[in-house]
C-alpha cells in the first residue's frame, strides 16, 4: 500500500513534530516517560520482604527543549521553547501470592502535567491531569544481590485532549508495554539498574493516526560514598521500530520526502545522578540527563526527582 500524507491543519502538522517526554504526542513517540526510573529499581531480596509490602512513590519530572531535530526539515529547528513539568505519585504493591516462582504485585501511578509550547509564532499552554498507568508485576529473587521482574503497562488516556492544540495532556491512545527489568549489586557498593520496555500504540481515534512501535530502557549505575550517599550516572536510549500510520497508511514528513523514514523518532541521553537514603528504608535521589543522536524529536535536558516511602501492612 502507498504511503499516505498526512492532511491536517497546520497545528496537527505540528503536533505530528512534537513529543514531550512524560507525556507522549503524535509523531512516533509515546507514553514511556523515559528516564523515569533511576536507582535500584527493583527492591533487594524479595523473598524476605513483608508479605503486603508498599511503597509511596512520588516523582517530579522537568523536561525542557528549544530545538527539534526534524529530518524534513534538514536536521536541528531553532526558535522552539517547549516546557513540561510533571508531578507524579505512584503506589507499588508486593502480595505474598507466587506466580512462576516471583512475587506478585502491581502498581498505578497518576500524572498531573503543565504544558508549554512556543513554536513558529504559536504558542499554547494546558495544565490539567495527564494519562493514568497501571501494571501487574511479577519480582524474581535471584540472592540478596538481584532482583528480576517482567510487568505489562497499561496506560489509558484520562487525560485533556483537543486535537486542533499543540500542548495537550494526553495522548488520547492506549498504550500496551511488556517491560523486563533489573537491579543487581556486584558487590557492597555498586549498584547496576536497568528498564527495558516495548510499547504498542493504539490508534488515536481523534486523528485516525496511530504511533508506531517503540523499543526503549532507562539505564543506571551507582557507587556508594556513605552508607547513605550514592553518585553515578544515568541515562535512557529509546528507538522507534515501526513507521506511523494514518488511515492504516504509512505517514511520510509533512513535505512527502524521505518516504521510508515513517517519521520515526529516536533519542539518546546521560547524565549525573544522587542517591541519599534516610530513615532506614526511605530514599530520595535526583538525576539529570541530556539528550544526544535526536531523530524526529524535541532535543533537551531532563531533570528527575524522586522520593520513595516503602511501608507494611
Amino acid at each position: 500500500m502507498k504511503p499516505i500524507r498526512a492532511l491536517r491543519p497546520v497545528q496537527l502538522a505540528l503536533l505530528t513534530l512534537i513529543s514531550l517526554p512524560a507525556l507522549a504526542t503524535e509523531g512516533g513517540v509515546d507514553n514511556i516517560g523515559p528516564g523515569t526510573d533511576g536507582f535500584y529499581i527493583l527492591p533487594l531480596d524479595v523473598n524476605n520482604l513483608p508479605d503486603h509490602m508498599f511503597a509511596f512513590n512520588l516523582y517530579y519530572n522537568h523536561y525542557e527543549a528549544r530545538k527539534l531535530n526534524i529530518s524534513s526539515l534538514g536536521g536541528k529547528v531553532s526558535g522552539v521553547d517547549i516546557q513540561s513539568d510533571a508531578v507524579i505519585p505512584r503506589l507499588d504493591y508486593l502480595s505474598p501470592v507466587r506466580v512462576f516462582g516471583g512475587r506478585l504485585g502491581a502498581y498505578i501511578a497518576q500524572p498531573w502535567i503543565k504544558q508549554q509550547v512556543s513554536m513558529f509564532g504559536m504558542s499554547d499552554q494546558r495544565e490539567s491531569m495527564g494519562d493514568t498507568t497501571l501494571a501487574p508485576i511479577i519480582l524474581w529473587d535471584m540472592g540478596k544481590n538481584l532482583t528480576l521482574a517482567t510487568a505489562l503497562e497499561i496506560t489509558l488516556p484520562t487525560g485533556e485532549y483537543d486535537a486542533t492544540r499543540l500542548a495537550n495532556t494526553s495522548n488520547n491512545f492506549y498504550t500496551y508495554k511488556p517491560l523486563v527489568s533489573a537491579t543487581w549489586m556486584p558487590n557492597e557498593r555498586t549498584e547496576l539498574s536497568i528498564k527495558t520496555t516495548y510499547s504498542f500504540n493504539k490508534e488515536n481515534p481523534d486523528t485516525h493516526y496511530r504511533s508506531g512501535q517503540i523499543f526503549h530502557f532507562d539505564y543506571s549505575a551507582s557507587y556508594k560514598v556513605t552508607d547513605n550517599l550514592s553518585l553515578g550516572v544515568n541515562g535512557y536510549y529509546l528507538k522507534q521500530t515501526t513507521d506511523d500510520k494514518q488511515y492504516g497508511r504509512t505517514v511520510v514528513n509533512i513535505y512527502g520526502e524521505d518516504v521510508d523514514d515513517g517519521v520515526k523518532g529516536q533519542v539518546f541521553a546521560i547524565g549525573p545522578a544522587v542517591y541519599f537514603t534516610f530513615l532506614k528504608y526511605a530514599s530520595a535521589e535526583v538525576r539529570w540527563a541530556k539528550e544526544f543522536d535526536v531523530k524526529n524529536r524535541p532535543e533537551g535536558d531532563m531533570l528527575w526527582a524522586k522520593l520513595t516511602i516503602p511501608f507494611a501492612l
